[in-house]
């Protein structure tokens, strides 16, 4: 049972090219912010982001769940965004999927192993652009204690305006599918799914 953070959700964002850099501009025009007004750093919102996962069980079902626990970080600089970077935390002992027994079952030893790899991480490594809001994103995946590859798809909003705070906001949203077999865990393979969709949600904000 495996999942980044992914994660997240925009990873170096490089991927913030200057295509997108407009395609932000124009946005912000389009709600009533000025051009000159765009924030040139952002950073994440840690508290609005989350890591969603589904994973088949008992062969015809799926569970979905979540982790309670996620941190990190985006460092996105307008005037230079070829040196964005994330780091993205997932909690493994955070996983919820509603029912606590099945909880405890997924941090058992042969699953996530939460006792001894208390977190898993994303950190991004090469972005290839696929439409100005919409990348996919490949970086170093740690799980139990081994890195792989893994590329995620990652979405940008428009920009749009906080309801709490007037400031500008970037929704995103990172797509993936981990193969938990790459990553050592073979057991229960009738019990639980080997690909793992997941997904992660998540604000950038004003980093000023």
């Amino acid at each position: 049972m495996i999942i980044p953070a992914t994660l997240l959700s925009h990873s170096k964002l490089r991927f913030l090219s200057p295509a997108l850099t407009a395609g932000l501009l124009m946005s912000l025009t389009t709600i009533g912010f000025a051009a000159t007004d765009i924030p040139q750093k952002w950073k994440l919102d840690v508290p609005k982001t989350s890591a969603e996962f589904e994973v088949a069980y008992l062969g015809s079902a799926t569970v979905d769940g979540h982790f309670h626990k996620v941190n990190g970080s985006i460092d996105y600089d307008v005037k230079k965004p070829t040196s964005t970077t994330i780091n993205f935390q997932v909690h493994t002992h955070s996983v919820d999927t509603g029912l606590k027994i099945r909880d405890s079952f997924l941090r058992r030893k042969e699953l996530l192993n939460s006792q001894q790899y208390p977190t898993m991480t994303f950190v991004s490594k090469k972005v290839k652009m696929i439409t100005p809001q919409e990348a996919d994103i490949t970086g170093d995946f740690t799980a139990l204690g081994q890195t792989k590859p893994l590329t995620v798809r990652v979405k940008l909003a428009d920009v749009k305006t906080d309801p709490s705070t007037q400031k500008p906001i970037l929704n995103f949203t990172a797509t993936g599918l981990v193969d938990r077999y790459n990553y050592g865990v073979t057991a229960f393979p009738r019990l639980v799914g080997t690909k793992i969709p997941l997904e992660i949600t998540g604000k950038l904000i004003p980093a000023n």
